[in-house]
């Protein structure tokens, strides 16, 4: 192995110890807060020590260089992201942008040169946990997001998005110069835990993922009428919890309905008020995440949804609002890549599989402006973002010495 598992350890340990302990149990280093500036310090840090020249964008992504023989060449590509979700775990995200580090440091060690440059990126603000917007830094970076649908939105502290930024030291109204349609990238490679159980459950070693799923995110919020608890006979009550609860299961009972076609929805937040015990809910909150790999199938599943939450509307005598969170697009990945990295797979003698990602990444973003593709290894039982996420440290080392090869092989 070329990898320095050691170093690679050191590096995970070292970026895991900067975390917001006041959320509890696991990972809680969210973007744009002090401690994710505290990650990207260091890990800038360490990025110079291994002789890369680093830039920062105007939405806070990071670029580290490694210079090759020929310069203007495309460069290769690779990376992920440092933040976290709440009471997350120690190896989404971090994985790819730590692996590519250790890639780079290696070369190092053994004094390779590279005919193409190489290029590790960080991400900012690729988990949605902060604003209700995932993979934000690669979709301001390929034209999808900018200051008009930025500058009103909150975090979940309620606290504006503009005086956050201007905390981190980001001008929001600048953030459209981070826009990068044209990044001389010959290709993109971002290396991740699985965040499934097949890998770990069928005893591969290594995921090539074929197409990315995409999320449709979307609040409903019902509107019923707070009443005292005591007085309001049953048939009089326009209960916005329970006609929220009719919805929480009907978006279940449709993604299992279509999980044929590789459809999954969940509601992973529900808000109350007023929230006492004694008063009839008189307005609910739910935050629902749809996804799938096929964006037709994905939509139908929304139109299914929309027609019982018109149902619940009339029956329950209630009012429903739906505001549009995000729409994301399904990507497939690039054949060639694909078959890069399956070749390669071989030559280390690696089993492997090739399969979709359930979860959106910001490769899905990166390929619509340049060839992509994507290395899974296995994670324990499939957990992730929980601080039970694992994946063994053998795993992790293949994978990386799989992401050496392959980027050495496009920067030949």
């Amino acid at each position: 192995m070329s990898i320095n598992l050691d170093r690679l350890k050191g590096l995970f340990k070292e970026i895991n110890a900067i975390n917001d302990d006041s959320f509890g149990e696991g990972m809680s280093r969210l973007a744009y807060t002090p401690q994710d500036k505290a990650a990207r310090e260091l890990f800038i840090k360490r990025c110079k020590e291994a002789g890369l020249s680093v830039r920062v964008d105007a939405i806070g992504n990071i670029f580290a260089r490694r210079e090759g023989n020929e310069p203007n060449l495309p460069a290769i590509a690779f990376g992920s992201h440092l933040d976290t979700v709440i009471n997350g775990g120690q190896f989404d995200g971090i994985l790819g942008v730590l692996g590519g580090l250790e890639v780079i440091c290696s070369l190092n060690d053994e004094n390779i040169k590279t005919k193409h440059p190489l290029e590790l990126i960080v991400f900012e603000c690729e988990e949605s946990s902060r604003f209700n917007i995932a993979t934000l830094g690669s979709k301001v970076m390929c034209g999808k997001l900018g200051y008009e649908k930025l500058k009103e939105v909150k975090d979940f502290r309620s606290q504006e998005i503009g005086e956050i930024f201007g905390e981190f030291g980001i001008d929001i109204k600048r953030i459209e110069e981070a826009k990068n349609l044209e990044p001389n990238y010959k290709s993109f490679f971002e290396i991740h835990i699985e965040q499934g159980p097949l890998l770990d459950n069928e005893k591969i070693q290594i995921g090539v993922v074929s197409a990315i799923a995409a999320p449709h995110r979307f609040s409903v919020r019902v509107i019923g009428q707070p009443q005292h608890s005591g007085t309001t006979a049953m048939k009089y009550r326009n209960d916005a919890l329970c006609a929220a609860a009719e919805i929480i299961l009907a978006v279940e009972k449709i993604a299992k309905d279509n999980a044929q076609n590789s459809v999954v929805a969940t509601t992973g937040n529900c808000s109350v008020k007023p929230g006492v015990m004694n008063v009839v809910p008189g307005e609910t909150t739910l935050l629902v995440d749809l996804r799938g790999i096929n964006l037709q199938t994905r939509e139908e599943a929304y139109e299914q949804i929309l027609a019982e939450i018109s149902r619940v509307e009339k029956e329950r005598v209630v009012k429903c609002e739906i505001k549009q969170l995000a729409f994301d697009t399904p990507c497939k990945l690039n054949d060639r890549l694909i078959n890069l990295i399956a070749s390669e797979t071989k030559v280390l003698n690696l089993s492997h599989e090739i399969m979709p990602s359930g979860a959106g990444h910001d490769a899905m973003h990166m390929a619509e402006i340049c060839p992509t593709a994507m290395i899974f290894i296995p994670s324990k039982n499939g957990i992730s973002h929980n601080p039970a996420e694992f994946s063994k440290w053998d795993d992790i080392e293949k994978g990386v010495e799989l992401l050496r090869n392959v980027i050495l092989k496009e920067a030949e």
